[in-house]
């Protein structure tokens, strides 16, 4: 039995150490890019020659709270009306319906092409509204937006030029935060996102790396969608399936990180568990159809290792998971003498990836904000949280492997909005598991404090606070029933 926890915790070190190393990649591009960024900040970017048509999609399902603010935006967008298409590709089946019909006539009335599209059915979920959409556009150029993101005026004007150059298939901007101070959880959440567009989608695009279309936020050309194969959902990451097949089809995509449009985080436990899970199953739903075009293509080998990487990095999950349940028993075996001193020495030398994400978050940090000095705890909140999500996205991996569940749950958003709910993991027994982890994660912590094994406690106490914060705050969220009313939240609706 040592033998194999031994062999089993040795793999998962390896795995993990192979993701980890990607980091220092990033450092590394970081570094050798940052000179280049601060030139181009001075130099004047393209500019709009003309006015194409130009399409804007609005996929919602079910919205209510959020779909007003949304519509506000777009009919406010600095743009010439005969140039532009509204969709409103509305699946609903609650009042969300209702508020859209009733703005739609506010958008006619005010000269707007508008269009309010209803198709009856889910199939596909949100690649079968956008492709409906698609069927009927008459825009060159399809911007996106999903319902809890508020676009600036001057968003089309901003990245429309980037079309000028003849390859570019998409061009994405940079997503804000709405409610990023609400929480600590949405303080971190906007941690990690802030990493995500500035060392991962900025450095690889810079690089000359796949990168992908955040689903939200950005611009297709038309054409390139249908030279692609157009939308699918047989995978619940739509947007980076078509990513793929664009670039395969020799699409660029571009990304802008200056043009920011600020979008809403989830507030709770099972929103953003919600939210995680369909990312982690649709990105490695992707890997499994798509990585292999990518290996027999004749990309560099420097574009086939980021794509394994972006693609399968979900991974990661699994093998936390079993790190955190193995945790007991290594450090066991070391207190007791079980196993040689040897190879402990061996397992430290991969602790070395573990510094990698910590110093991207505070680069990302830096970037953007003049306090990023005193945002080091909501990094170690990206750290726990993304360990707490180790049972529910390993979840997702299986069923992603085993083909099981493809049904598109949406995020909850509450646009500013409390009411009384019933959240839907909460029912189900991951927070459970969440608990009974963390409490075997806390007595472990103590037993390595008491005998005296501190190379490990950082990651204990991450691990602890990770699943106990996330198991009991989707619990209390089951019990703890708001007024009837709606509550507005200390954010306005606007």
């Amino acid at each position: 039995m040592t033998g194999l926890i031994l062999f089993i915790y040795t793999l998962v070190l390896l795995v993990l150490f192979f993701y980890s190393i990607h980091s220092y990649v990033l450092i590394y591009l970081y570094i050798k890019f940052r000179k280049n960024k601060d030139k181009k900040e001075h130099e004047p970017g393209l500019m709009l020659k003309e006015y194409p048509d130009v399409t804007i999609q609005l996929p919602i399902y079910n919205e209510k709270f959020v779909v007003r603010r949304l519509l506000n935006s777009i009919l406010m967008m600095d743009y010439p009306k005969e140039k532009l298409e509204i969709q409103i590709l509305d699946d609903s089946n609650d009042e969300t319906t209702e508020i859209v019909q009733a703005m739609v006539k506010e958008g006619l009335i005010k000269g707007f092409d508008i269009k309010h599209l209803r198709r009856g059915t889910r199939n596909g979920f949100k690649a079968g509204a956008l492709q409906y959409g698609l069927n009927y556009a008459r825009g060159e150029f399809i911007a996106i937006f999903d319902a809890d993101f508020v676009p600036p005026r001057d968003f089309l004007k901003k990245l429309l030029p980037e079309f000028q150059k003849p390859d570019v298939g998409v061009v994405q901007a940079r997503w804000g935060h709405l409610n990023a101070e609400e929480s600590f959880l949405t303080r971190s959440q906007a941690v990690g996102l802030d990493n995500h567009f500035v060392n991962e989608q900025e450095l690889r695009n810079q690089a000359g790396f796949f990168i992908n279309f955040n689903g939200t936020c950005g611009i297709w050309r038309k054409k390139a969608i249908i030279d692609a194969g157009g939308w699918s959902g047989d995978t619940l990451a739509e947007d980076l399936d078509l990513s793929y097949r664009v670039q395969l089809k020799g699409w660029r995509i571009k990304y802008r990180g200056d043009v920011v449009v600020p979008g809403e985080l989830p507030e709770d436990a099972d929103s953003f568990r919600i939210q995680q899970n369909r990312w982690a199953k649709g990105t490695f739903q992707v890997g499994m159809k798509l990585l292999k075009d990518v290996l027999k293509s004749d990309l560099k080998p420097l574009v086939k290792y980021e794509a394994i990487v972006h693609l399968t990095g979900h991974i990661n999950f699994l093998a936390m998971l079993l790190l955190g349940i193995f945790s007991f028993p290594i450090i066991y075996f070391k207190v007791e003498k079980i196993v040689s001193e040897s190879y402990y020495i061996f397992a430290s030398f991969f602790t070395i990836g573990a510094f990698g994400y910590p110093i991207l978050y505070f680069l990302s940090q830096k970037s953007f904000y003049h306090d990023y000095k005193k945002r080091w705890i909501y990094i170690a909140g990206v750290i726990a949280y993304s360990m707490g999500l180790t049972i529910s996205n390993t979840k997702a991996i299986i069923e992603a492997f085993l083909n099981k569940n493809i049904i598109f749950t949406r995020t909850p958003k509450c646009g500013g909005v409390k009411t009384t709910r019933y959240p839907t993991e909460a029912k189900s027994l991951i927070p459970f598991l969440e608990i009974i982890l963390g409490l075997y994660i806390l007595f472990t912590f103590f037993y390595a404090l008491y005998n005296l094994q501190f190379i490990l406690l950082p990651f204990l106490g991450a691990y602890g606070f990770g699943f106990l914060n996330l198991g009991f705050s989707s619990i209390k969220d089951k019990f703890i029933f708001l007024k009837p009313q709606e509550v507005l939240c200390s954010r306005e609706n606007s």
